[in-house]
């Protein structure tokens, strides 16, 4: 079975590239598509042709959650890292989407990425991060992100049948650990981890990621 991950806005597809390293996978890199970005559109725009082990990492994850409801018939398992059901109680969203009209630029893009980490990551790392948010559309990000402020997948929650693994960094700046907990308690059979990281598991800690994955696609 095969594994695509989704990074979150604003996050390079090499965020996975540690996590790759230990075990098969394939990203896609949605935010280079264009417009419209609205979470639905971008959903069936990335669409599997055959079912796959999806991974959606912060806003990926909630369009691994819009994939598992509207194509369910491409998703065999979920693992969804550091997100939630919705964005409420996530950060200052609309500041952020101010901020997107008025002040794109490199303090913003800096801004995203120093609160991912618990520690920062490398200095070839980071430039390599900034680089890609530098080239991403503002209208893409906006888009995105508004989509995602006005989506609340809480009430559906329980049509999810298949292995769900949500994993959630301890010390997450962006989402408290509560919104994985929302998010696992309403997944029928779902299973929580905290791990001790920022809001990037995935690059932060890839081997207990990993071993995390091998575990759900044991499930599937």
């Amino acid at each position: 079975m095969k594994t695509l991950a989704i990074p979150g806005t604003l996050c390079a597809p090499s965020l996975f590239d540690r996590l790759a390293e230990r075990t098969p996978l394939s990203t896609v890199d949605w935010m280079a598509l264009g417009s419209p970005a609205d979470i639905p559109t971008v959903a069936a725009r990335i669409t599997p042709t055959e079912p796959h082990v999806v991974l959606g990492h912060s806003t990926g994850g909630a369009i691994a959650l819009q994939l598992a409801l509207a194509h369910p018939e491409s998703v065999a398992a979920l693992m969804l890292v550091d997100t939630g059901a919705s964005m409420s109680g996530h950060g200052d969203v609309d500041g952020l989407l101010s901020m997107i009209r008025a002040q794109w630029g490199p303090a913003l893009w800096r801004g995203v990425l120093d609160r991912s980490f618990a520690r920062p990551p490398d200095e070839a790392t980071m430039t390599a991060l900034l680089a890609y948010a530098g080239a991403a559309s503002p209208d893409v990000t906006y888009e995105v992100l508004d989509s995602q402020r006005s989506l609340d997948f809480t009430p559906r929650l329980a049509e999810i049948t298949v292995p769900v693994t949500v994993v959630h960094g301890e010390f997450d700046r962006a989402r408290p650990v509560e919104h994985a907990q929302r998010l696992a308690g309403g997944i029928p059979g779902a299973q929580l981890h905290v791990l001790p990281t920022g809001h990037s598991p995935v690059y932060e800690a890839p081997e207990a990621v990993a071993a995390l994955l091998a575990e759900l696609h044991e499930r599937v």
